[in-house]
């Protein structure tokens, strides 16, 4: 799925997590609540993903603090990701 986790912490406005992308390092900073659901999510996708050979498809988005994290399946039985924030460029 293109994306590795590289460090959590514990921030006064909730969790920051940092991860490591092919796009390079990503932080995204959210409540436990919203962390623990773009977990739940990955899971999922990570789950269909090993099922998937030909559908290309963006399955559910997760908002996380000020970002949003587009989850889905590429053909082949990949997952994928894209991190949309503000605060950068797509």
């Amino acid at each position: 799925m293109g994306l590795e986790i590289r460090e959590a912490r514990q921030t006064e406005n909730g969790v920051a997590v940092t991860f490591v992308t092919e796009r390079g390092l990503v932080t995204l900073e959210g409540s436990e609540a919203q962390l623990a659901r773009l977990a739940e999510v990955m899971a999922q996708v990570a789950a269909l993903a090993a099922l998937n050979e030909t559908e290309s498809v963006w399955l559910e988005n997760v908002a996380v603090g000020g970002s949003l994290v587009r989850l889905g399946l590429r053909p082949g039985g990949e997952g994928r990701v894209q991190i949309i924030n503000p605060a950068r460029p797509a």
